[in-house]
């Protein structure tokens, strides 16, 4: 295994997760990189709305670059090279692209064990991860 990737979201459970995936890498002596993504629907409307919402997009990513970077030190462990990466799009397709093109060899996610009706009505970034990563993934409760 040559590279894990991993979910983060700034909850307790992701938090976990890449404690989780930190420790497996450096048990396997892997790379590891931690993703979040940044999504905004496309805005339809007046010009000024969609400048609006372009500019709440770019701020969100350097909020997310900061949490990022506060994840990737509470994940450093001896030997493991951690990088981390703002991704677009809706968490869980964004995950399994990264993945894909990523050359990663196992995704690692949390997931924060709301009940079926809940995950249906809301769904979860977890379930829809696995459904379509064509890489195996791990999901840390």
């Amino acid at each position: 295994m040559k590279r894990i990737l991993a979910g983060y979201d700034g909850s307790n459970e992701s938090r976990v997760a890449v404690g989780f995936a930190a420790d497996l890498a450096q048990a396997l002596n892997c790379q590891l990189t931690i993703a979040t993504s940044v999504y905004f629907q496309e805005a339809f409307g007046a010009p000024e709305l969609q400048l609006k919402v372009a500019q709440w997009e770019a701020q969100e990513k350097v909020r997310c670059a900061g949490a990022l970077k506060e994840a990737a030190a509470g994940a450093a462990r001896p030997g493991v090279r951690v990088e981390t990466a703002v991704l677009s799009g809706p968490p869980a397709e964004a995950l399994a692209e990264q993945a894909k093109i990523g050359d990663v060899d196992l995704v690692v996610v949390g997931h924060r064990g709301r009940g079926a009706i809940s995950r249906f009505l809301t769904g979860s970034v977890a379930d829809r991860l696995v459904q379509i990563c064509s890489k195996p993934v791990t999901v840390v409760r």
